[in-house]
């Protein structure tokens, strides 16, 4: 696929990708062979939303420093992307995802889905205290 081409989601690709998140964790396999059709659709919306990221700082820079326009990116873009790393077991761009999430939404601990997903982050890594 070329650089530039731009990735395209269907409405049904959507669907199954609102579906997932933190809670799936353990649950569906996303190494294995037994899901690979949902692996090929997470990675695809990985890239897809990564992109899309990228391409929104890239314009912020473009612009001149007095007509800079302010994009904003819904925070729940990074929780979702945090949930999608997590489930292909990418820990650390999964608690960068978490983190930037949790910078950006001032009621982030209201979320239990990132809430969960963060824990299982910190879990991984041992970075919690009892």
């Amino acid at each position: 696929m070329d650089e530039k081409e731009e990735l395209h989601l269907t409405s049904q690709e959507l669907q199954v990708l609102s579906e997932l998140d933190s809670r799936q964790f353990g649950f569906l396999k996303l190494r294995g062979t037994e899901h690979g059709r949902t692996r090929a659709l997470v990675l695809k919306a990985v890239k897809y939303l990564e992109g899309m990221l990228v391409q929104v700082k890239e314009e912020e820079r473009a612009c001149s420093p007095g007509a800079r326009r302010d994009i904003c990116i819904d925070p729940k873009t990074y929780c979702k992307l945090g949930h999608f790393h997590l489930l292909l077991e990418d820990y650390a761009k999964a608690m960068s995802a978490y983190q930037k999430f949790y910078a950006l939404e001032p009621d982030n601990w209201k979320d239990p889905l990132f809430l969960y997903g963060l824990g299982l982050c910190y879990y991984h890594y041992n970075a919690f205290e009892w």
